[in-house]
């Protein structure tokens, strides 16, 4: 962990516009690979150059069918085509809506709806859903889009000025993203081009990220998240981008691409380094070296920790320096072993409104307990604070959204008078500055007795048995119907190896279940009395998830099973 400097920056160009940002990345890197594709096994390039040259094309060709300023929908998997589109409309057509690829297409069209959208562009796989959207919708396949572009271009040389003549209001709505998150339903969320420039620039005033950099995309471009970190950001830095074709590939892609930077979430995090402790537990006192390998790089640190741990760093393709994780809690020993393995990982903070980074680590400070410090120019407070020092988390910045979409009473609900976000996450704030997060508001459990209990706190203790896949602590009525809190444990594959038995023998639920009441029984150990869980149940299926894989706590599904 470095010692936190809370006076240097990096020196930044501000851009207000995501068609600055591109305009500019391909003055400064235009002959620089912006995408990395897999064709046949062997990497081809697409530059800066090209990507603008298509941005343009395809931004005329859409003008040519559709009005100034009107709003397209983008839908499908991670592609450098469904970033073109998205340049394109931002750059040269109006706003943008990104809409989850994984919803059903009725989903879609009722966004769609909403959104009051004149047309969608989407990639080949969505076809089917296609068809519940509404006629008056157009719809452009990313099949076509060398045909488009190829008109675009031929619409430019007849003296077609849509592109050129596009005027950009970098204040007013630029991209409407509709989230639900793990609670409540679906609401739009106005961000302005600017909101978003100024997030990812002054993101960048503390993490250096360089032209020769290659990033490996994984979460999906809809989320705020991927589209600022994972693509706006990379761009404006002049990096290559590559998409992963499958989290089934992932492996193979990262040997393929040898990234050094990802942006990612926990469970992609957790996947890997339980993977990893699965392999070292088939060799024979793979253990032992394991932790042998652990504390020597916890003495020699990052650098040589890439040498300790050289055959987790080829798992990694060899070049991977850093990873930034966000959307959800990461457990401590989670960091700590990453950054043994001689990778470096940051912790982002933010949500879709504050466009989304609010908080993070930088090249300065990083720590595994905490979510780092406010953006440059970003300003946080905590309010409502509790004898435990925890207080709702509020947000105030230049990266703060509009509001939201045809809601102003939401929207007047999470803002406060002197225009500070809500965010309904608790949190408190450490010695040194930096702050923790606690849980959200509305998860949050109050006893009988008035103490506030934060069930993320609990799942992660609870998660660092390797028997526990995946936790949910909610609030129930126990037998006199007071609350309690109470937890519903997946199993992992471990746990019938621990017992020696298999699943289907007779006993094994019982001998299961007393497993799971002996570790919730060592994490109540570790918490005052009204902190403990009361009941414990097992689930065999795995929890419903946001596309960024967070547990949904609002939804039903999740509760049965047990």
């Amino acid at each position: 962990m470095a010692k936190y400097n809370t006076n240097f920056v990096y020196e930044t160009e501000e851009v207000t516009t995501i068609r600055e940002l591109i305009e500019r990345s391909a003055s400064l890197y235009g002959e620089r690979p912006a995408f990395l594709t897999n064709e046949n096994g062997e990497v081809k390039e697409i530059t800066y150059g090209e990507v603008l040259k298509r941005v343009k094309a395809l931004a005329t060709y859409l003008r040519s069918k559709l009005p100034e300023g009107c709003k397209i929908a983008v839908t499908g998997k991670n592609s450098h085509n469904w970033v073109i589109s998205y340049l394109a409309v931002t750059s040269g057509v109006g706003i943008i809506v990104p809409i989850d690829k994984d919803l059903r297409g009725e989903e879609i069209a009722d966004l769609i709806k909403d959104a009051e959208a004149d047309a969608v562009i989407y990639s080949p796989e969505q076809e089917e859903k296609m068809a519940l959207v509404p006629g008056s919708v157009m719809k452009f396949s990313m099949d076509g889009m060398d045909a488009y572009v190829e008109e675009g271009n031929a619409l430019i040389e007849n003296g077609d000025r849509s592109y050129a003549d596009h005027k950009i209001n970098p204040h007013a709505l630029g991209s409407l993203l509709y989230t639900s998150g793990t609670t409540g339903v679906a609401k739009g969320v106005m961000l302005s081009q600017y909101n978003i420039c100024f997030d990812l620039t002054h993101a960048l005033r503390r993490v250096k990220i360089y032209p020769s950099d290659v990033i490996l995309s994984v979460a999906p471009l809809h989320h705020t998240y991927e589209t600022t970190v994972g693509c706006l950001l990379v761009m404006y830095s002049g990096s290559a981008i590559a998409y992963n074709s499958s989290l089934k590939r992932l492996q193979a892609e990262l040997k393929l691409y040898r990234p050094t930077v990802m942006a990612v979430v926990p469970l992609i995090l957790e996947t890997f380094r339980n993977a990893i402790l699965k392999k070292y537990k088939k060799i024979k006192g793979g253990k032992l070296i394991f932790s042998l390998q652990r504390a020597a790089s916890d003495v020699t640190g990052n650098k040589a920790g890439k040498k300790i741990f050289s055959i987790i760093s080829e798992t990694f393709g060899g070049r991977l320096r850093l990873m930034v994780c966000g959307a959800a809690l990461l457990a401590p020993e989670v960091f700590r072993d990453y950054e043994r393995f001689g990778i470096k990982l940051m912790i982002g903070y933010g949500l879709t409104e504050t466009a989304p980074i609010s908080l993070m680590h930088n090249d300065f400070y990083t720590c595994p307990d905490d979510i780092g410090y406010p953006v440059s120019g970003v300003s946080v407070k905590l309010d409502d604070v509790n004898e435990e020092g925890v207080g709702e988390l509020l947000v105030k910045g230049p990266n703060v959204m509009l509001g939201y979409y045809k809601n102003p009473e939401e929207t007047a609900r999470v803002m406060t008078e002197d225009g500070y976000f809500r965010t309904g996450d608790l949190a408190r704030r450490k010695p040194n500055g930096a702050y923790q997060i606690a849980g959200r508001a509305k998860s949050m459990i109050v006893s009988p007795g008035g103490k506030k209990i934060f069930p993320e706190e609990l799942e992660l203790y609870l998660e660092k048995s390797e028997y526990v896949k995946e936790s949910l602590v909610y609030e129930e009525n126990d037998e006199d119907g007071r609350r309690i809190a109470a937890a519903l444990i997946a199993d992992d594959e471990n746990v019938a190896s621990k017992l020696g038995m298999k699943p289907e023998d007779e006993g094994y639920l019982d001998a299961e279940r007393e497993l799971f009441e002996k570790i919730v029984k060592d994490v109540n150990s570790q918490f005052p009395n009204y902190k403990h869980i009361a009941k414990v149940y097992v689930r065999k299926t795995d929890f419903i998830k946001t596309t960024t894989k967070k547990i949904k706590r609002n939804a039903p599904e999740n509760l049965e099973n047990k």
